[in-house]
Parts: C-alpha cells; sequence; structure tokens
C-alpha cells in the first residue's frame, strides 16, 4: 500500500510540476542517446568495454 502511495504522490508531483517533468525528460533522453547505437557502427556493449578496459589501466 505504501509504495502505491509512493507512486502516486511521484506521479502527481511529475504531472504538475514543469521542471520536474523537464528534468525527467533529460534523464531519459540521455540514458536513450547513452544505449541507442551511434552512427559509426559503436554499440552499446562496445562502448561499455571501452569504458571498462580505460578504467582497469588507470588502476594499473
Amino acid at each position: 500500500m505504501l509504495k502505491i502511495l509512493i507512486g502516486v504522490g511521484l506521479g502527481f508531483l511529475l504531472f504538475t510540476n514543469p521542471e520536474a517533468r523537464q528534468i525527467t525528460g533529460d534523464v531519459l533522453r540521455a540514458a536513450g542517446d547513452a544505449i541507442a547505437p551511434q552512427k559509426d557502427g559503436r554499440t552499446f556493449e562496445d562502448r561499455v568495454k571501452e569504458a571498462l578496459v580505460e578504467k582497469v589501466l588507470e588502476e594499473k
């Protein structure tokens, strides 16, 4: 029951507050851009692997 009330409260906040809608839209758009493959053919998996390799190399 508490989860439903929290969900309703967050939904009300997002639908009535333009700033919250803008922030939510920006976050969702950024997530979509991160997941979508780029035009150069690299996939999300390739980008994650590159980031992990860079992180491992930085630690050494």
